[in-house]
């Protein structure tokens, strides 16, 4: 059985949802909303956020962590997407299945992607679409 933690109080319910965390703002993850469940968080469970707010706040977290890549990634620093397929192509996605890149090459289980000029390669798993991956350049 899985352990969740105890729920903060979060702000910017609406928005971008938050909580204080070891004196500083922190940001849930993607939130998933199952008809007769309600919303769940991965580190928290189940939180009581509408399927509205959860919505908006999925939006706001998908073009927040495609800024953050385009802006803020550094080389060595890593993050995780999803590895697909797009009209017979592979493609990067994010959670909501937005577009990061469809510049992608795959051998084995290594995948090298570009976006905005910047290189990053990650290795795929044979049980999950996710993958880490690291900035190479």
């Amino acid at each position: 059985m899985t352990k969740t933690r105890p729920h903060p109080t979060f702000d910017n319910v609406g928005s971008l949802v938050t909580y204080q965390d070891e004196g500083g703002d922190r940001c849930l993850g993607y939130l998933m909303a199952f008809d007769g469940y309600g919303v769940f968080d991965p580190t928290f469970g189940k939180v009581e956020i509408t399927p509205e707010q959860a919505d908006i706040h999925n939006k706001l977290l998908d073009h927040a962590v495609l800024a953050g890549l385009d802006e803020n990634c550094h080389i060595g620093m890593c993050g995780s997407f999803y590895v697909g397929k797009q009209d017979g192509r592979l493609v990067i996605k994010t959670f909501l299945g937005t577009l990061v890149s469809s510049d992608c090459t795959q051998h084995g289980r290594v995948v090298t992607f570009t976006r905005g000029g910047k290189w990053y390669r990650g290795r795929t798993s044979q049980e999950q679409d996710l993958f880490n991956f690291r900035r190479v350049a």
